[in-house]
Parts: structure tokens; sequence; C-alpha cells
């Protein structure tokens, strides 16, 4: 499992946000049934730090977290309990993680032909091996 798999698995296994979402969490793009709620992690950054002979195993990636619902209550409780699960270092699913860092929430819901989406949009700064 590499650290995106494993970061994945971390929400998926915390049961306050698997009680939001099911398995609704995906790399990259939402799903196109549009069922809610649902999160998506996007990698920002991910360097590879070096010196001239090799790579350091240890890294900080970016990664940014959208959340989605149909209401303010649900993406608020799914943000918070994304965080809540993230934050923490420690050994998860095989990959190393430290404490993450993470940048303001930021609201970014929209009017849809369906109805309003709710978004809350974060990132997390994490530092993996």
């Amino acid at each position: 499992m590499n650290w995106q798999q494993a970061l994945r698995q971390r929400l998926l296994d915390a049961p306050a946000v698997s009680a939001i979402i099911g398995a609704r969490a995906t790399w990259r793009v939402r799903p196109a049934d549009g069922l809610l709620p649902a999160l998506v992690l996007t990698t920002v950054s991910d360097p590879r730090p070096q010196t001239l002979k090799e790579f350091y195993p240890r890294r900080e990636s970016r990664v940014q977290l959208d959340c989605y619902a149909a209401t303010q209550a649900e993406v608020s409780a799914l943000c918070d309990a994304a965080i809540t699960a993230l934050a923490p270092g420690g050994a998860f699913n095989g990959i190393k993680f430290g404490r993450a860092n993470f940048d303001p929430v930021r609201d970014l819901g929209t009017e849809t032909e369906t109805g309003f989406v709710h978004r809350y949009s974060f990132d997390i700064l994490v530092w993996h091996d």
C-alpha cells in the first residue's frame, strides 16, 4: 500500500468519517453518481527530497481534501471528522505518518442544477515514509 492509499484508508477506518460517507472517499474526481456526502482527495505537492546519492525516505506532502454534502451541518461534521482522523501521527496501514498540519478551511459551496452542494475544502501537510 502506498502513502496515498494508506491516507484514504485512514479516513475510511475512522468510525466518525465512515458513518458519514460510507466508502465515498476517492482520489481526484468525485464519482459521477453524485451521491452525497462524499470526500475527494487531491495531491497538491509530493516533493522528493534527496542528497547527491539518494532520495530521503521521509517527505512532506500536501493533499487537498474536499468535503461535499447536501447540508451545512453534514459538511461541517464531515470536515471535523476528517481533520480529527488525520491529525495524529503514527503507523497506519503500513505507512508511518507524522502529526498533520492543516491550512484553514475554505467554504466553496455552489449552486448546481440539482440544488446547492455544500463544499468545504482544506489542505493537509503530512510527513510520511
